[in-house]
């Protein structure tokens, strides 16, 4: 499942392959971190996708964010996506922004509930 909505963002948003799974030190452009956590187990699964959107600029930050939200915010009366081998739904649980010191960039984060089951 993991692979699939990774490859799912990646297929629509451009970010020419800038989305990296639990840290990055390549701050040369606009990086994405994901990190994957179960919630519930079973037949029809959930899992929480925390996503931080890391730049020095806010505004392009936010528009990654305006993105993100059209691809993965869905409503209750939205169809499931089917991508490769996983069929899923997901909604904006959460987020928030703050200004990192160290590398003197903006981490916005986007937490999302995903709804899945293999195919």
């Amino acid at each position: 499942m993991e692979i699939d909505v990774k490859d799912y963002i990646d297929a629509n948003i451009s970010l020419n392959d800038r989305l990296f799974p639990v840290f990055t030190e390549d701050l040369s452009d606009v990086s994405i971190v994901y990190t994957f956590s179960p919630v519930t187990g079973g037949l029809a699964k959930q899992s929480q996708l925390t996503l931080k959107v890391i730049w020095d600029d806010y505004d392009r930050c936010k528009e990654i964010e305006k993105e993100l939200n059209e691809i993965l915010d869905q409503s209750e009366s939205d169809q499931f996506i089917i991508y490769n081998n996983t069929k899923f739904k997901s909604a904006l649980s959460g987020g928030g922004v703050l200004f990192n010191d160290g590398p003197q960039m903006y981490e916005l984060t986007l937490i999302y509930i995903i709804k899945w089951r293999e195919k």
